[in-house]
């Protein structure tokens, strides 16, 4: 199966949750990826999921917050952040240039729940089990080193496991190491670290602090 195919899954399955914005797709380096970022849901603020758009789909199209976290982190060029801040609206060349930044980066961005709703509320249940066989197909393809869960959401219904992210966290700030956790999906098992969700509800400050660790990852 190749990405092509997953998107037209997600196409297909999004049609059972009527919504007039449209699903969003993974995107980043499509192959081979350091990192994949799992988040949890897209929102109507990513302008690729509106009807009239013209370009491709992919996560946090014309909004800053995620993309300032992870400047902050020294995952996202300087140079487009100032673009960012300085724009109202993006234009599909803005988003290629980022996207294309962001796989030169070795990164790839995607969600558990590939639906956009009316609202920013956090996917159901039944959604998430709805959606997560494509993810690991997506995961399949893609063959990230590493799958960064960017909340707990994604780090539960991947792994199967309960973690105090607090915990984690401090942890981690005192070894200044990652923990891994596995994710076996087939024959293949991927290195998995949890991350606070970066934005709304989440902790910025303290994601970023996890997200600056992943350099010292070989």
């Amino acid at each position: 199966m190749k990405l092509k195919e997953i998107w037209k899954e997600v196409d297909k399955l999004s049609k059972e949750f009527p919504s007039r914005y449209n699903p969003i797709m993974g995107n980043g380096k499509c192959k081979n990826p350091k990192f994949m970022l799992v988040f949890i849901n897209p929102t109507k603020a990513n302008i690729s999921s509106h009807p009239g758009w013209k370009g491709f789909r992919a996560p946090f199209i014309g909004t800053k917050p995620v993309w300032r976290v992870l400047h902050k982190a020294g995952l996202f060029n300087s140079q487009l952040m100032k673009v960012i801040e300085k724009s109202d609206t993006w234009s599909t060349f803005l988003a290629e240039k980022v996207y294309k930044s962001i796989a030169k980066q070795g990164l790839y961005l995607t969600n558990i729940v590939k639906w956009t709703g009316e609202t920013a509320d956090l996917p159901k249940a039944r959604k998430i089990k709805a959606y997560i066989p494509l993810l690991k197909e997506e995961i399949k393809i893609v063959n990230p080193k590493y799958i960064v869960t960017m909340g707990l959401i994604p780090f539960e219904h991947l792994t199967g496991r309960k973690i105090k992210l607090g915990e984690y966290y401090k942890e981690a700030m005192k070894t200044k190491k990652l923990r891994t956790y596995g994710l076996k999906i087939d024959s293949e098992t991927y290195k998995v670290i949890p991350s606070y969700f970066p934005v709304g509800r989440g902790e910025p400050k303290k994601a970023v602090e996890i997200l600056k660790l992943l350099k010292k990852l070989p």
